[in-house]
């Protein structure tokens, strides 16, 4: 899973040079894509497999946007440019502008998402504040350490975090069964 930007930089390692020179934060764009995706895991409205893969995404800290496919770029696009041509009658497309998903119902294309994790708040620049106690505008200045960029520890995290959307969704369907417990008598249903 790649780290795509840092600070909207390609360039990951001149990002963070350069932010730790200014003693700053930046944060960054994760691409996240699962392959050999099943068809048929989703529902169409409420429990859409973009609406679940976006809850559990979103309770993860410093999580500011999630995008499925072309995502904003597709409100520049016209409908017969965005519409993924089938080429195969397992589902596959020409293209993945859905992401993998239509209807929120898998298609058997990759599952394609990216996610915007903003800046670290806690920098080493001093910043001009309210002080709620007093009712005055004060620098802030917090010291110790602190992350550059916080979404270097993100891949990972995203990556756990849609296995076990994609776990519980293929649960639901029954196409795996949970593991055997004590209260089922060690039996799956």
């Amino acid at each position: 899973m790649p780290l795509l930007s840092v600070g909207g930089n390609s360039n990951i390692d001149e990002a963070i040079d350069l932010a730790v020179e200014k003693g700053d934060s930046l944060g960054g764009l994760v691409e996240c894509i699962a392959t050999h995706m099943p068809i048929g895991l989703g529902e169409p409205f409420f429990d859409s497999a973009e609406s679940l893969i976006s809850h559990m995404l979103f309770a993860i800290p410093a999580i500011k946007g999630v995008e499925f496919g072309s995502g904003f770029a597709a409100a520049a696009m016209w409908g017969s440019e965005h519409n993924d041509k089938l080429i195969s009658v397992d589902g596959i497309t020409s293209t993945n502008y859905a992401g993998g998903i239509n209807g929120g119902i898998t298609n058997g294309n990759n599952l394609l998402f990216r996610v915007a994790v903003k800046p670290t708040s806690s920098t080493h620049q001093v910043q001009r504040t309210m002080n709620i106690r007093t009712g005055t505008m004060t620098d802030l200045e917090i010291e110790g350490r602190h992350d550059t960029c916080i979404a270097l520890r993100v891949p990972v995290v995203v990556e756990a975090a849609t296995a076990i959307v994609l776990a519980d969704l293929m649960m639901l369907d029954r196409r795996v069964c949970p593991p055997p417990t004590p209260t089922n008598g060690g039996h799956n249903p």
